[in-house]
């Protein structure tokens, strides 16, 4: 028996992890040897057919019509992320939900964070299966929903073969030789990146450059202080970066900082990995579990504490190291990942809820 699974790959051209993610996984299951399994992939538009004729599409502005459309019996609805704004709940529909983080808790108050409470654990209620990203946000949601009935195993997120990729040098970097530190991730307040500004005084001949989506108002609140600082040529905000400037930010850089305080996960600790970089990281959230023994913590951000903690982890940081934290890096690898789901996707169907 052929089963049909719709997977939601809304996010794939979004920059952000859920878009990471998609990017990743869904080459990787339309190549998969799965001769019991009939893929159905929501996509944005532009990118329907892209897999070729042995994948059924969706367009992501369709998916409310997702029946009309697959006229074929929809055995399992694969929700990628917590954050979907629509997925096909019908008798005889397997419900599997993917959540990566539960940061509205921290982030929202109020009415606000009252819906989204309200909203995860109606969507938690109404699946069959719960797979998240971390034991971290495992137990988060556990704990909010006071049980973790349908939680299947954690499925750890892989990383993005970027090791192949011919680096650039950002357009917005003018003087290569100089050395610098490298952050990456949306530019939002959850990320603390203006911890790095003070901090950044007690290492003057090097500059910061933090890349990623930056129209955020957190954005302008930086800039103001990096401003107020008189840093404005140390620490340079890049913007949205493809992965050839990724790659040669990684390569070039003296060290990767992450002072963020909510992540479910934490893919770009694992980047800068994977290219030997020395890691700096808050003590929070995911990133410990995700880290282990590989990375410099900060315990908090008292700005001479993190500055102790980045010149004595540069100072000790050896090619040992480097090689340790590389392998550790590879246990997160995308073909795992979309093999672990594919044995989800059979036991559910195997299954009676």
């Amino acid at each position: 028996m052929k089963y049909n699974i719709v997977v939601d790959f809304s996010h794939y051209d979004d920059f952000c992890g859920f878009g990471e993610i998609a990017r990743n996984f869904a080459p990787r299951l339309a190549e998969a040897k799965a001769d019991d399994l009939h893929f159905i992939f929501i996509l944005p538009k532009d990118r329907v057919g892209m897999f070729g004729d042995h994948i059924d599409y969706i367009a992501r502005e369709n998916k409310k019509k997702a029946d009309k459309i697959f006229t074929g019996k929809i055995d399992l609805w694969h929700a990628t992320d917590q954050q979907y704004n629509f997925r096909l709940c019908k008798s005889g529909i397997k419900q599997l939900l993917t959540v990566h983080d539960l940061n509205f808790l921290y982030e929202k108050s109020g009415l606000h964070r009252l819906r989204h409470i309200l909203q995860i654990r109606h969507r938690v209620k109404n699946s069959h299966q719960i797979i998240c990203i971390s034991r971290y946000v495992r137990h988060e949601l556990a704990k909010l929903m006071q049980s973790d009935r349908n939680m299947g195993p954690v499925i750890y997120n892989g990383i993005s073969d970027l090791e192949n990729i011919q680096p650039q040098q950002p357009k917005g970097i003018k003087d290569a030789q100089q050395p610098f530190f490298f952050s990456i991730g949306q530019i939002r307040a959850k990320k603390n990146f203006q911890s790095l500004v003070p901090m950044m005084k007690h290492f003057p001949d090097t500059k910061l450059y933090i890349a990623g989506d930056d129209h955020f108002d957190y954005a302008n609140t930086l800039r103001q202080l990096i401003e107020a600082g008189g840093q404005e040529n140390q620490i340079i905000l890049l913007g949205k970066i493809n992965d050839n400037e990724k790659v040669w930010l990684y390569q070039n850089c003296k060290g990767f900082l992450f002072p963020s305080r909510l992540e479910g996960f934490g893919i770009p600790v694992l980047e800068a990995m994977r290219f030997k970089v020395p890691v700096f990281s808050s003590y929070l959230t995911s990133l410990p579990e995700v880290c282990n023994i590989y990375a410099q913590y900060w315990s908090d951000f008292d700005p001479d504490t993190m500055a102790e903690v980045v010149q004595e982890g540069l100072d000790k940081f050896n090619s040992r190291a480097a090689d340790k934290a590389y392998e550790h890096s590879l246990q997160f690898n995308y073909d795992i990942y979309t093999q672990e789901y594919i044995r989800i996707y059979r036991k559910m169907l195997d299954k009676e809820f």
